[in-house]
């Protein structure tokens, strides 16, 4: 039934890559697909500790994927000011602070490659993204927002779920991550314009429905 019910998100980002419907329609078909799958989450279990669990699992993700269709309607409309691009911002951290959270409740962080994807994103931020970016507030926020991405996808890579679970999710995370660097480098660098244009949005769609296509599993 999983393969079937994925077709719903797959169908909205099709459609909003031909511009048909909002992006944040795939978002919000994952949460559908998340919450159908775990509306039974009381039933396969007589542990109060594990019902609980996947409740906290359900309402994680959905919460997650709630803020990421506020933060793209923000940065939809990024062009009537650096405020509604800060919100943005601030609104997609908060949405990986909820990716984080699970992976947190399911494993830990693999340190090594955090220590990794730190030094490599740093030295980015620190040699290209910072002088490019105007403004302390917007540098700040740029800066907590490539940390808790690369907390996340680290926590991601640690996840202790069936293998085809952890191996969507950490893929779903990836995605997120590379889109959201193509938005770095088209809005602060101006360069990677042609990625930008056919890749940044195929991906993040891809991430929202890697994502939900691991917790559905995992319920």
């Amino acid at each position: 039934m999983i393969n079937w019910l994925l077709s719903v998100p797959v169908l909205c980002a099709a459609l909003a890559l031909a511009g048909c419907i909002p992006g944040g329609s795939v978002a919000v078909a994952c949460g559908l697909l998340v919450m159908f799958f775990a509306r039974n989450e009381n039933a396969g279990s007589a542990e109060n500790g594990k019902r609980g669990k996947m409740r906290r699992d359900k309402w994680l993700i959905v919460a997650a994927l709630a803020f990421s269709v506020a933060g793209d309607w923000m940065l939809g409309r990024r062009g009537e000011g650096t405020l509604r691009f800060e919100c943005g911002v601030a609104l997609f951290f908060v949405a990986h602070v909820g990716f984080l959270l699970f992976c947190l409740h399911h494993g830990r962080p693999r340190w090594l490659f955090l220590g990794a994807l730190l030094a490599g994103y740093g030295l980015f931020f620190a040699l290209r993204l910072a002088p490019a970016i105007p403004g302390p507030t917007l540098w700040g926020a740029t800066l907590l927002y490539m940390l808790v991405s690369c907390f996340s996808l680290a926590a991601a890579a640690g996840l202790r779920l069936p293998t085809p679970c952890r191996q969507l999710f950490f893929a779903g995370i990836a995605c997120i991550v590379f889109s959201d660097t193509l938005i770095a480098c088209r809005e602060f660098l101006h360069t990677g314009k042609w990625m930008y244009h056919y890749l940044m949005a195929p991906t993040y769609y891809a991430s929202h429905i890697l994502v939900a296509a691991a917790v559905a599993g995992r319920f």
